[in-house]
């Protein structure tokens, strides 16, 4: 098969090269899965440049979220081959999605809803799923309640803005400019701040007459978030996510003194009865079309280097490499 791999970590375009290699094969409790499209992000471009904390070595085959059809599976599966599904890559070495076929943990691997056509599937399953994590798993966000989403224009603070508003919140985002301000407000954000202009935490408490965030959907991390936690509310919560901009300074005596938590959510480290509530929730909103999954822009396989070296600049939301 062929996949786009980078024996060495650097910049993607001087990194990732097209090659031939072996099929891979399902062990216990994995599918191959033969790849239809492949969902981008910015972890996308980290992992390859040697900056994602969760691929530490080389070669690395980036692609983290996409969808397909089931190739073959381990022993005593409950999947069948041919079946159509969107799944999470197992992303460490050989195990990423820009290849003709993909390995994924059956834990992380879901039935397509038939509302989902194969790109909106790729742009799906990480993005919303991590989405729910930090609003509902761990974030507990209830209707009503003021939701920050930082990087509001990215592929999960899209999802987020999403789906806070589909669970009734009202949604502030953070973007950067004015493309990327009305990108969010498209998506349904009630407000949108733009840091470069205004402190995040400042405009927040502005916007609700001195109460704050009672969540914040933080992927971001480093100066961004130290700003935004200045506008969270008596007994928020932050949500940290990722962090594409570097580690958040975190003060307990702050959290004390203000009564504020800080919650780790991470899409992998969830239980069995999660997923599933995930998996029942999620579904229903795309079936009831509360979620849309907009798809930002699709390219073609050859393609995939210049687009993972877009992804730190002012590409917005969902991008699609059909294979």
């Amino acid at each position: 098969m062929f996949a786009w791999q980078a024996d060495k970590f650097g910049e993607p375009l001087d990194v990732l090269e097209l090659k031939d290699m072996e099929k891979p094969v399902p062990g216990p409790g994995e599918v191959v899965i033969k790849v239809s499209a492949v969902g981008l992000g910015l972890p996308d471009m980290m992992s390859v440049q040697g900056r994602y904390p969760f691929v530490s070595a080389c070669p690395a085959i980036p692609g983290h979220s996409f969808s397909g059809t089931i190739d073959s599976t381990g022993p005593d599966s409950a999947f069948s081959p041919g079946t159509r599904v969107m799944a999470r890559t197992m992303y460490k070495n050989q195990a990423g999605a820009l290849a003709e076929y993909a390995v994924a943990r059956e834990f992380d691997t879901f039935p397509v809803p038939d509302a989902l056509d194969d790109a909106q599937a790729a742009g799906f399953v990480v993005p919303y799923h991590t989405a729910y994590v930090g609003l509902v798993s761990r974030g507990q966000l209830a209707a009503g309640e003021a939701l920050l989403v930082l990087g509001g224009s990215g592929a999960s603070g899209s999802a987020a803005i999403e789906l806070g508003k589909a669970l009734g919140a009202r949604v502030i985002a953070t973007a950067r400019g004015d493309a990327k301000a009305d990108f969010c407000r498209k998506l349904g954000a009630d407000e949108v701040i733009d840091p470069t202009q205004v402190h995040v935490g400042q405009a927040v408490r502005e916007l609700t007459d001195g109460h704050g965030a009672d969540l914040i959907f933080d992927p971001v991390g480093g100066e961004p978030s130290d700003q935004a936690v200045e506008g969270i509310a008596f007994k928020g919560r932050l949500a940290l996510i990722g962090i594409s901009a570097g580690f958040p300074t975190l003060n307990p005596l702050d959290m004390i003194g203000r009564t504020y938590s800080v919650i780790g959510a991470a899409l992998p480290n969830r239980t069995a009865a999660e997923r599933e509530q995930a998996i029942k929730d999620l579904d229903e909103l795309v079936t009831s079309g509360k979620i849309s999954v907009p798809i930002e822009g699709q390219y073609t396989f050859d393609e995939t280097p210049q687009l993972i070296a877009r992804l730190g600049g002012e590409i917005m939301g969902r991008h699609i490499i059909k294979i």
